[in-house]
């Protein structure tokens, strides 16, 4: 059993040396590389910020252009909902007539007989 903790420890041992050693020497290239992506990404930030604010102002325009858009569609299918609602009461009124001369037809014959 000590055999095989013997044969690990080296193993364990030698990755923790290598990766301290890397941390350590690595370390600053990190930094470096940090610091120049700050100065980068300040310019890639603003030029981000102009077409985000581009892209809204777009977005706002085009909005205003298909709100106008549907309410005269939302308008001429009510106009035309509209009609076609009177003529649809003109069409029942003029069957409430007929049917009433009917009526009335009917009830003389019933007179008569």
């Amino acid at each position: 059993m000590i055999e095989l903790f013997k044969e690990h420890i080296g193993t364990f041992l030698s990755l923790i040396i290598t990766g301290s050693a890397g941390w350590f020497f690595g370390r600053r290239k990190m930094e470096a590389e940090v610091e120049g992506m700050d100065v980068d990404n300040e310019g890639k930030k603003l030029g981000n910020d102009e077409k985000l604010v581009s892209l809204y102002k777009q977005a706002l325009d085009d909005l205003a252009n298909r709100y106008e858009a549907k309410f005269k569609e939302f308008s001429e299918i009510s106009e035309r909902k509209t009609r076609l609602l009177e003529e649809e009461i003109n069409i029942q009124k003029r069957i409430n007539e007929q049917l009433k001369a009917e009526n009335t037809m009917l009830k003389e014959k019933l007179k008569e007989n």
